[in-house]
């Protein structure tokens, strides 16, 4: 009996599904007989190198959006009721926020990214179009991580949509300062600044404090000079390399250390999405929210719930 690698399970499974080839057609590519083909299609199932989603349109919390938008001052709030699973959750959450993202990329020019599994599952999720006169920027610099979850993504997303990127190349931190006015001095800088006056939408995800910990890089030679006054059990959440607290205070001394946007030019930026998929950023999300750097929200109806009793406990 002829035994397919999982290669080949593959490639078969492809041309069904997604080449929309018959079995009949695909027996005579392969040299395969119909019934070796059906079994791999079923096999290729079971493996789970297929794996098939049903989309369905999610249910929006409309009072909870209410809440939102009157409590924390929101010009969209997008919060969808829970579905039966944590995975179910993650899929509906991605594929919508890449829905409603995409729907604002249309008439932008410029759009400001960062990094994060999230926001790449985001661009995974985007459809293909072409928008040439659009320009992705990388808001920062990279923070010193092997982790892929730190890999710049203006070029994953401007290959969606035939567009251009400018990437920072530079640290997301220095603990000279003098370096970062030193590097602003840059041409390279100059030009790419010029950009971040002008962009229309930024996308991201939020951190937390674990975010921070989990880089044993920033926590060997950084993390002891840049955070030297502040109470790591005060950290709410982490976004764009900036910590804050619960009531949405910035801890304003790292901002000279960020290699990158301005918090003043992030704040004039009409539209900044932020998607918080994550139900143990209760806090974080609270805290951001409070901070005033979220226009556009999207998350689920019980992360929602979350923040409002933290919202009333403090």
């Amino acid at each position: 009996m002829t035994l397919l690698s999982d290669e080949q399970l593959a490639n078969i499974a492809h041309d069904y599904f997604l080449s929309n080839l018959n079995i009949a057609d695909i027996s005579k590519k392969y040299d395969l007989s119909r019934y070796l083909i059906d079994k791999a299609i079923n096999e290729a199932r079971d493996k789970g190198i297929v794996k098939i989603n049903i989309y369905q349109r999610p249910k929006r919390a409309h009072k909870l959006e209410q809440e939102f938008q009157k409590l924390f001052n929101l010009k969209e709030a997008y919060i969808l009721e829970d579905l039966e699973t944590k995975n179910q959750d993650n899929e509906m959450i991605v594929h919508y926020a890449a829905k409603q993202i995409q729907n604002y990329i249309k008439p932008a020019h410029v759009i400001g990214l960062s990094w994060g599994t999230l926001i790449k599952d985001i661009i995974d999720n985007f459809t293909e179009s072409n928008h040439e006169d659009l320009t992705f920027v990388q808001l920062v610099g990279l923070a010193v991580n092997t982790s892929r979850r730190k890999n710049q993504l203006t070029q994953q997303a401007a290959e969606k949509f035939n567009a251009k990127c400018l990437n920072m190349p530079a640290p997301l931190y220095t603990i000279n300062s003098k370096l970062v006015k030193e590097i602003k001095k840059e041409p390279y800088y100059e030009y790419i600044d010029q950009y971040f006056k002008k962009i229309d939408l930024i996308f991201a995800s939020i951190g937390t404090v674990k975010s921070l910990e989990s880089g044993k890089f920033f926590m060997d030679y950084y993390s002891n000079k840049l955070l030297k006054d502040l109470d790591y059990s005060q950290i709410a959440g982490v976004i764009f390399g900036r910590p804050y607290d619960i009531n949405g205070n910035f801890y304003q001394p790292i901002e000279s250390h960020i290699c990158g946007i301005s918090m003043q030019n992030i704040l004039q930026i009409p539209t900044r999405f932020i998607v918080v998929k994550n139900r143990f950023k209760d806090d974080a999300l609270l805290g951001a929210l409070r901070s005033g750097i979220i226009t556009h929200l999207v998350t689920t109806s019980g992360i929602a719930q979350r923040v409002l009793q933290k919202a009333n406990i403090n």
